[in-house]
Order: C-alpha cells, then sequence, then structure tokens
C-alpha cells in the first residue's frame, strides 16, 4: 500500500507490540494488526475498522475511491454512527431534543472526531484493542449530551467482535445509534441476507410505509429498510458466508443501486455491485434512554456462518 506511512508518536506507542503497527492514510492515523491468520486496519478518527481479512478473504467492503480527509467520514468499512443516526431531524423527538438540528451532520459526530487508545491486549490467537472517546469532546459539537463512549474490537480467525458502549454523564440522555457495516460481495444479483422472513420493516423508499419481509432480503433495486433485527443474520454471498449476531432490535439494509451511485461520495460508480449494508442499529422506536450514570452497550459478532 504506498500510500501508507509511519508516524512518529503512534509508532513509538506501538512499539512493544508483536502485531500492531502505526500507519497513514491520508491525513489519517491508524493501526495496521498484522497476525499470521488475519489482518485489520483501523483508524483513529472515529475508531473505525477499515479492513478485517481472514485467510485472504476480506469480509468487510472499503471503497476503492476512499479519501482519508480529517473531519470527514470514510466511505466504507465500519463507522460508528453515534449519538443519532442518519438525518438529525428524521430521530425520534427524544434524540432531537439534545441535538442543534441546523448544524447537525448526518449519523452523528462520533465518526468523524479522533479517538484514543485505551487498551491493547495481544494473544497468540486473538488482539482485543479499546478505544475511548470522552465527555468533553461534545463541547464542541451540535450535541448537547454529556457521555463518555468506548469501542472494543476483538479480531481473531475465527471472527471479528465489536462492542461500544456508551456511560451516560451527569444528565439522562437518549440517543440512536449503528454499528453500519459495510460487506463485499463479488455480486449483489447473487446475494440474500436470510434471518428476516416474517419481520415487519420500514421502507424509506415508499414513504416509510410498514412492510413484512417474505423469505431472504435479495437485492433489484435501491434498497433502504429499517427491520425489526433477528438476533442472528446470515450474509450470503458467492464467495463467503458471515454470521451477523447482535444485541439490537433494529437492522438497516441498505444498497443504493445504479443511480445513486452516481451521486455518492468517495464512491464508484458501479460500487453498487460489490457490496451492502447490514447496520446493527437502534433506531426509531427502538432508541437507547440511559439515567445519569447508566451504561448500555451495542454488540456484533462476526463468524463464519454453518449453513
Amino acid at each position: 500500500m504506498s500510500n501508507l506511512e509511519y508516524t512518529s508518536e503512534l509508532s513509538q506507542c506501538l512499539a512493544p507490540y508483536r502485531f500492531c503497527s502505526a500507519i497513514t492514510r491520508g491525513e489519517l492515523e491508524g493501526i495496521n494488526v498484522t497476525h499470521a491468520d488475519f489482518s485489520a486496519v483501523i483508524l483513529l478518527q472515529g475508531a473505525q475498522l477499515l479492513e478485517f481479512t481472514v485467510a485472504g478473504q476480506p469480509w468487510i467492503w472499503l471503497s476503492e475511491t476512499a479519501e482519508y480527509k480529517k473531519g470527514a467520514a470514510v466511505r466504507g468499512g465500519i463507522p460508528i454512527c453515534w449519538p443519532w443516526f442518519g438525518d438529525a431531524d428524521k430521530n425520534p423527538v427524544a434524540v432531537q431534543s439534545m441535538i442543534d438540528l441546523a448544524n447537525a451532520p448526518a449519523h452523528g459526530f462520533a465518526r468523524s472526531q479522533d479517538w484514543q487508545i485505551n487498551a491493547i491486549s495481544e494473544h497468540d490467537d486473538r488482539v482485543e484493542l479499546t478505544f475511548i472517546l470522552n465527555s468533553d469532546v461534545s463541547q464542541n459539537t451540535p450535541w448537547q449530551g454529556d457521555a463518555n463512549l468506548s469501542v472494543t474490537f476483538t479480531l481473531s480467525a475465527t471472527g471479528l467482535t465489536l462492542a461500544l458502549t456508551t456511560i451516560a454523564g451527569s444528565q439522562p440522555l437518549t440517543i440512536s445509534q449503528a454499528l453500519h457495516t459495510y460487506f463485499p460481495t463479488e455480486d449483489i444479483f447473487q446475494t440474500r441476507v436470510s434471518g428476516f422472513d416474517g419481520l415487519s420493516y420500514i421502507d424509506a423508499l415508499d414513504g416509510w410505509a410498514n412492510k413484512t419481509q417474505q423469505g431472504d432480503i435479495i437485492f433489484s433495486a435501491e434498497t433502504d429498510r429499517i427491520y425489526a433485527a433477528p438476533a442472528k443474520q446470515t450474509i450470503h454471498t458467492p464467495k463467503l458466508r458471515l454470521c451477523l449476531a447482535c444485541n439490537s432490535a433494529s437492522a438497516v439494509v441498505w444498497n443504493p443501486w445504479i443511480e445513486k451511485s452516481t451521486r455518492l461520495s468517495q464512491f464508484a460508480d458501479d460500487a453498487w455491485q460489490r457490496m451492502l449494508c447490514v447496520e446493527s442499529a437502534n433506531v426509531m422506536d427502538d432508541v437507547v434512554t440511559l439515567k445519569a450514570g447508566e451504561r448500555s452497550t451495542l454488540t456484533l459478532a462476526l463468524t463464519i456462518a454453518d449453513e
């Protein structure tokens, strides 16, 4: 990767570790995890996992035209959407009440902030990394809430887990959030998502109508849906079947298809054929409300599916 350069301060921090080294991509610093059985790249900005590969097979999609700029979200990987999801003014009133709607970027501010490394634990078979975003970061954002945020990644040859923990500060708060996972596929027409049969969903492309899923989710047009999430979901692609387990009550399934792809930033016109998003989320009525000092953790786990 020709655009990688080592950085002095971060590389010194990571010097004692066997599997972790410092990188930069464009303007952004990150951690490269290189293990004999798996590899990953995580940016400090947004604590965003960009890549996760096992036995040469990518489990996560990253845009070929991704841009690495300070303060701007990177297209692909697993962006952390927090403390609101999507357009702020489409969130429930309890979430909106904590946001300056006139200045609110889509998907919150956590994905564009620099997180701090809190802990790294290396083992022969896995690597665990924890990043934190302190409450004082929100002072320069459109959000009036008070919370500390952490995310822990556990990486191994058998899978990937993320645990995003919110701890409310001195006041109660209500948030929406998502782990906005991009998955790769060789052919979107041969891709399906199972586990949702018979479950309700909101179709954001059909006037937010309530519908019921019949069979597996397949892709034949632009897709933007908010589902009642099963505990386990399976993403079937020509080369890979992944089991996604989560503890959220909502899931967002998205593919921009042909026309919208031409309007998206950091997205090739034909990239819709090679990706899909299945996002573990707390959105719509499934928001998180915390008392002062209370905590909540959104978890996601990816493994190879048995079926």
